[in-house]
């Protein structure tokens, strides 16, 4: 996971994705909180590579599997995640996607402007 992390902050997200694929092995019920931070740092990588649907998908599944664990580390990968959807967070399902790592896991989001927190939350009823 390690490296996959370096290649992420160097903003390689093709080596980040290479390395990744050594440690997929992992099984999240024994190896919970490595499982969801590496799902966090891969998903990164993916919104790196402008792969907004992988990145996304990944980034629901690290917070599928943190919100059972309590870790500050973790939650800091998932603030990085939420960070690197800064291009796209117009999109609903960013926004429902940094709601629920906000809701679930009492994550930090990325906030451009100070209305953003109020048009998600309009955007979401409008859902209902």
């Amino acid at each position: 996971m390690d490296a996959a992390e370096i290649f992420r902050d160097l903003k390689n997200p093709r080596m980040a994705l290479t390395w990744n694929q050594q440690a997929a092995a992992m099984l999240s019920g024994v190896f919970a909180r490595s499982v969801g931070m590496r799902l966090a740092i891969v998903g990164t990588a993916h919104l790196q590579a402008k792969d907004l649907d992988r990145g996304l998908e990944l980034g629901n599944r690290s917070v599928d599997i943190l919100a059972r664990v309590q870790s500050s580390r973790a939650k800091d990968y998932v603030s990085e995640c939420d960070a690197a959807l800064a291009p796209w967070r117009r999109e609903l399902t960013v926004r429902e996607f940094i709601h629920r790592s906000r809701k679930e896991l009492g994550v930090a989001g990325l906030t451009s402007h100070p209305l953003d927190n109020v048009r998600t939350c309009l955007a979401l009823q409008d859902l209902k």
